[in-house]
């Protein structure tokens, strides 16, 4: 996210995320990483999935040197790269000792990390997780491919191939999609078995937020199949994490605010806000390159522009070119081309303003010359950008959440058992005991009843 907002707000190239290599490198081990976040659950109240999450952790870790050789040696273009150098054939060799190492000693030795239990049912909490991490894996592959497939065939055959915005796009948009959709349903469902009324019961709620963001996209004017499936997931799921974060409010007063799970599902509110940012600004955006003379005007999307002048501020490094642009008869912005004196580089710096609603981008994309005196500036219209920086602020403040402690949950029996009849009780379903009525004797103890061990321990 940062370096989404450094593209947009410094770098003037017209957009905060352009599939670019480094882009992507940065985004891998993000993707892995979260998905142990999720799995590891499931080892912690199952004792399951411990050789996969082992591997997600060593993948994450690989995946990080990898980004540090794109991103060091100099073997894509991007302006995202810091620099070249001798380095890239070191950072290469660390990373395949890291991944052939990783993947050796899970073979040679994974299978004292294996469980006796296994997943009851795929409509459950474990199945969810397992459907989550399915997900996450798909989307790394996706974005692996694309960005390491070009270098591979340069180093192999010598021949220049470009993986662009298109493929990742297409590629990556359904998969979001599911990741919606498992954020609403995850959070609702009980470990071990969940029934049909069960689920209707807790989805009931989510179900009809999801359908008042569907009615309120389309009166505000949204079209188009994708981001109206993304708006409705998006809510479908934010009501889906506000019902928990209420329940837990409900029981626990403020302190149902804390603790991993619960700051969890702020993270939750955190990532559907991105994700429907993401899908408003892509989908909507209106862009225009303009050719404007001193004191000229012209309308894009509805935003009148209008050239005041251009004047020059030097610098001890650069020498800055600057446009006086009033937008929409108010205030005056002032995208610049800046030219770097050592480098000789010239690179722009955009002027944004910034609205809950929507962004009005302008950069300068040409000098004026003597032959030509008018400046190109090029005007980028996008909806909900801004909230893709609020959405990260929320992830931010659900993670310091989950740092303090919250209620603990006991571990469950990993082996599977039967799943008692009756609801299920909410928030991770670990049961609390009921309150003795005032004035009553305590119940006595109970004496823990050793089970006779089964053939297959013995």
């Amino acid at each position: 996210l940062l370096g989404a907002w450094w593209s947009y707000e410094v770098l003037g190239w017209g957009g905060y995320w352009g599939w670019d290599p480094v882009e992507n490198a940065s985004l891998l081990p993000w993707l892995t990483g979260t998905a142990y976040l999720h799995s590891v659950m499931v080892q912690e109240r199952r004792g399951m999935l411990r050789v996969w999450n082992l591997s997600l952790l060593c993948a994450t870790f690989s995946l990080t040197i990898l980004g540090t050789f794109l991103t060091r040696s100099g073997v894509v273009e991007s302006v995202h790269a810091f620099s070249s150098g001798s380095i890239g054939p070191v950072l290469l060799g660390f990373f395949v000792l890291v991944a052939a190492v990783s993947i050796g000693l899970i073979g040679w030795r994974g299978d004292r990390l294996r469980s006796l239990g296994r997943i009851d049912s795929p409509v459950s909490r474990e199945g969810a997780f397992l459907a989550n991490n399915v997900v996450f894996a798909a989307f790394a592959f996706v974005v692996l491919l694309g960005t390491v497939f070009p270098l591979v065939v340069e180093a192999t055959r010598g021949d220049t191939l470009s993986v662009g915005p298109p493929y990742f796009n297409r590629m990556t948009m359904p998969i979001g999609l599911v990741i919606l959709l498992l954020m609403a349903v995850a959070p609702v469902l009980p470990w071990r078995k969940a029934s049909g009324e069960l689920l209707r019961d807790r989805l009931w709620w989510p179900s009809w937020i999801a359908l008042g963001s569907l009615a309120l996209a389309v009166v505000l004017g949204a079209r188009g199949v994708a981001p109206l499936v993304a708006f409705g997931l998006g809510g479908f799921a934010a009501g889906s994490a506000g019902r928990q974060l209420a329940l837990a409010a409900r029981r626990q007063g403020w302190r149902g605010f804390v603790g991993r799970a619960n700051g969890g599902m702020v993270v939750h509110l955190g990532t559907i806000v991105i994700g429907v940012a993401l899908a408003a600004s892509m989908s909507y955006v209106r862009q225009a390159e303009l050719s404007l003379a001193e004191g000229d005007t012209a309308t894009v999307a509805g935003h009148t522009v209008e050239h005041l002048g251009m004047r020059t501020r030097e610098l001890d490094n650069r020498i800055e070119l600057i446009a006086e642009v009033r937008v929409d008869g108010g205030q005056v912005y002032e995208p610049r081309l800046n030219r770097y004196r050592q480098s000789g580089q010239t690179i722009g710096t955009p002027s944004v303003r910034t609205g809950l609603g929507e962004d009005v981008m302008l950069a300068v994309v040409r000098a004026p010359t003597e032959s030509d005196p008018t400046v190109g500036l090029r005007v980028v219209v996008q909806p909900l950008v801004t909230w893709l920086w609020i959405g990260g602020g929320v992830m931010a403040f659900g993670t310091v959440l989950s740092l303090f402690p919250g209620r603990r949950r006991n571990p469950l029996d990993p082996v599977s058992a039967p799943v008692p009849a009756g609801a299920v009780p909410e928030q991770g379903d670990a049961v609390d005991l009921p309150e003795p009525p005032a004035g009553a004797e305590p119940a006595p103890p109970v004496e823990p009843v050793e089970p006779a061990p089964s053939e297959a321990h013995r």
